[in-house]
């Protein structure tokens, strides 16, 4: 019963990590910043940033934190008004000078309510 245990603590505290769909097979990398351990994954055009350790109580910066986090990882600025998240997890839109220029759309949604 310990084994099992110990395998579905373990399965789930990789899952905190991990990858979302679209940053699959993207570079990450680890680092610190301001005492918290996070994982940036990152294309030429995106990133994502997990907050890897534990807090008893979120930073009210935590979001400055991630986009610093960003930055230092990719070598790209992030563009303005795409840095979205909370204390674990944020994701934005880069701006690196490599890279061809994104185009970033609105989002439509549909309401059927007459």
């Amino acid at each position: 019963m310990y084994r099992v245990l110990l395998l579905v603590v373990s399965y789930f505290a990789y899952g905190c990590t991990s990858a979302s769909l679209p940053m699959m097979g993207a570079d990450t990398t680890r680092l610190a910043i301001g005492g918290h351990d996070f994982v940036v994954r990152h294309t030429d055009q995106r990133a994502e940033v997990v907050r890897a350790n534990p807090a008893v109580a979120a930073r009210s910066d935590m979001l400055a934190l991630s986009k610093l986090a960003m930055e230092q990882a990719s070598g790209c600025k992030v563009r303005d008004g795409t840095l979205y998240g909370d204390a674990v997890l944020a994701e934005a839109m880069l701006a690196c000078p490599a890279a061809p220029s994104a185009r970033l759309l609105p989002v439509w949604t549909f309401d059927d309510r007459q």
